[in-house]
């Protein structure tokens, strides 16, 4: 089944413009090579899907942040480096460049996540081209980390969600809107373009695990519950669940909603809770050395007294 968010008629209009091709959605990035772009490549001439065409970014301001942004969002976990198309081997690119003093922090997850300004007078020699490294970002998940594979764009493919240390397959029984959203917003966009099922999704991963109850805000698919019988639960089963029938889905990013994307850390609650408990042990590491000093004060100055 294809849902589409709930929009004013123009912004509908608008969003439908913004994806023409399945796939290409608002800020969708890819690697191009001679003219050519295939989901292969993990260094390349960059190219985004910026209203409705795709286009190069200039290379002012263009850093290390930035690079690794957009190979995050191509799947990889960093770039190795970053470079322009005056001194890069990576040959034409007749799209424009439509994009310029892109900045971005280095927990972003998604291009539009990041400041930039339009520009209509950057020169092609200036286009930005990057080089992923060839780790996939998940290749050290933490528990319930979501991906999208396999695809030719990262924005749309079959959804897997890591738990008990194997990526599992969603079922479709019970996902439904809220749940979707939930998932782009964790994997950096702002909601669900379509869902169950985009296309046929080739071959199969684990076992399959079932998430319903995901609010409308909600950000991480970790925070779904349910209130059953008046009790607040965790509505996550392993079920039997045929594999045709995955969830698969298609993220798109919309910028008047940049604030509803997820970040880097957002939904790592592992992450959040080793440096809470780094923190917390420093805090009282501290007031526990505190304390033994004024105690040896007191005991000394004591001793002196006597």
């Amino acid at each position: 089944m294809s849902r589409l968010k709930a929009l004013p008629l123009f912004s509908l209009l608008l969003s439908l413009s913004a994806v023409t091709v399945l796939g290409q959605s608002n800020g969708e990035v890819r690697l191009a090579v001679n003219g050519l772009a295939t989901g292969s490549y993990t260094s390349g001439r960059v190219q985004v899907y910026y209203k409705g065409q795709w286009s190069n970014i200039c290379n002012t301001g263009f850093g290390s942040y930035e690079a690794n942004v957009i190979c995050h969002q191509l799947g990889y976990d960093s770039a190795d480096n970053h470079s322009f198309a005056a001194v890069d081997s990576y040959g034409i690119d007749d799209h424009p460049t439509l994009l310029a003093n892109v900045s971005c922090a280095n927990n972003n997850l998604h291009i539009f996540q990041c400041s930039y300004e339009e520009t209509f007078s950057c020169d092609d020699r200036n286009d930005v081209s990057v080089a992923c490294s060839s780790t996939p970002v998940w290749t050290d998940p933490h528990q319930e980390h979501l991906r999208i594979i396999p695809s030719r764009y990262p924005s749309m493919g079959r959804l897997e969600i890591y738990l008990s240390g194997d990526w599992d397959t969603l079922c479709d029984n019970g996902f439904g809107e809220g749940e979707a959203n939930t998932a782009c917003r964790q994997l950096g966009y702002t909601y669900a373009l379509k869902y169950n099922h985009i296309s046929d999704m080739e071959g199969v991963h684990g076992r399959t695990t079932q998430y319903t109850c995901c609010s409308s805000s909600t950000d991480c698919i970790d925070s779904c519950y349910c209130n059953d019988d008046g009790a607040k639960r965790r509505k996550r089963i392993d079920i039997i669940c045929s594999h045709d029938d995955d969830v698969t889905i298609e993220c798109d990013f919309d910028e008047k909603e940049k604030e509803d994307a997820g970040t880097r850390d957002e939904c790592d609650f592992t992450a959040r809770d080793r440096v809470t408990a780094i923190v917390l042990g420093s805090v009282f590491g501290t007031i526990g050395l505190i304390l033994a000093c004024v105690l040896t004060v007191t005991v000394i100055r004591k001793f002196c007294l006597d």
